[in-house]
């Protein structure tokens, strides 16, 4: 299990790195708690017309947390999107967490290529659960302070569980999972593989 409070903190290398931390027995401020809503996303949604409804879903993550409040789930459906995502200032609750993953039950969707597959920026009591990330060139998820030093609340209080993060980057510095800047987070059940040259983290 890692909890920590971190200015910094990264996984990289040419290793696979396993975190299982029998999540089931892990409490976070997730524990206990269920969606008030969800946005459903699909890879035959729309971000134009859908609504995030089951019948009528977005097209991508950046549209559907615009939608986005205190308790809502946003359900990825199964399939492969494109990477590049960025999300800033989404904040949940200690009652009310954001959950942003895949669908219980069904496969892992898959967020493939960009510079960052999944950039989340000043956020607050998330939920990162059940994605595959592959393909980035610079980093599979980045989650980071926006560059606000001064501020312990800028982003704290996020949960990374059950994710693949792999084939990032070649030999130079690149990160599975890059965290700069955020007190209070969790890394459970997910496994890193194949990011970046320097074997560091």
């Amino acid at each position: 299990m890692f909890r920590m409070s971190a200015l910094w903190f990264l996984v990289v290398g040419l290793s696979t790195f396993v975190f299982s931390a029998a999540a089931a027995q892990v409490e976070t401020f997730e524990t206990g708690k269920t969606p008030l809503a969800e946005i459903h996303v699909a890879t035959t949604g729309s971000d134009t017309v859908g609504n995030g409804t089951p019948g009528s879903p977005d097209a991508s993550i950046g549209r559907a947390v615009q939608d986005a409040a205190p308790g809502t789930a946003i359900r990825v459906s199964p399939g492969t999107y494109a990477g590049g995502t960025f999300v800033e200032s989404l904040s949940g609750t200690a009652a009310n967490p954001i959950w942003i993953g895949g669908v219980p039950g069904q496969a892992k969707p898959i967020i493939d290529g960009a510079d960052t597959g999944l950039h989340f920026s000043e956020v607050r009591y998330l939920v990162l659960h059940d994605l595959v990330v592959q393909n980035a060139v610079v980093n599979g998820i980045n989650t980071d302070d926006g560059a606000n030093y001064a501020d312990p609340e800028a982003t704290r209080q996020v949960v990374f569980r059950d994710l693949e993060v792999h084939d990032i980057g070649g030999t130079g510095n690149q990160d599975c999972l890059k965290l700069s800047g955020v007190d209070d987070f969790w890394v459970l059940d997910s496994s890193f593989a194949r990011c970046g040259g320097g074997s560091s983290g």
